[in-house]
């Protein structure tokens, strides 16, 4: 049998939005848009952990109530508005393999700005 890939799925949710005031919390059909992203992880058979990367306890508990490991805070030298993506994903992969002793093979990236996200688009990028 073929040794499956393991998947690693991040949701970058940092507090302190300049557009729109604590937009990773706001809620569409009573869910906060951090929790779609969870429950569309829990979906997908695919993915072995689903991490949140955040600055702020408040969206690290929240995160937790739809699935998502919470088990750091983010540097802010990687919380600013600024900084790039692939450099948040870096971070998390890092402290996940150290955390569950597993060496990722791939990591995908859950924006909680994407609530309308499909699980076979998801399932298509892996």
């Amino acid at each position: 049998m073929k040794n499956k890939k393991k998947i690693l799925a991040v949701v970058m949710a940092r507090s302190g939005s300049k557009g729109l005031k604590n937009k990773n919390i706001l809620k569409i059909n009573k869910i906060p848009l951090i929790g779609h992203a969870g429950k569309i992880s829990k979906k997908i058979k695919l993915i072995d952990k689903c991490i949140i990367s955040t600055d702020s306890r408040k969206y690290g508990n929240i995160a937790k109530k739809y699935g998502m490991h919470f088990f750091f805070l983010r540097n802010k030298k990687l919380s600013g508005s600024k900084v790039p993506d692939h450099l948040v994903l870096k971070d998390a992969l890092i402290k996940a393999e150290k955390y569950y002793n597993i060496n990722f093979d791939a990591v995908v990236s859950l924006p909680p700005t994407t609530p309308l996200r499909k699980k076979n688009d998801v399932i298509g990028a892996i």
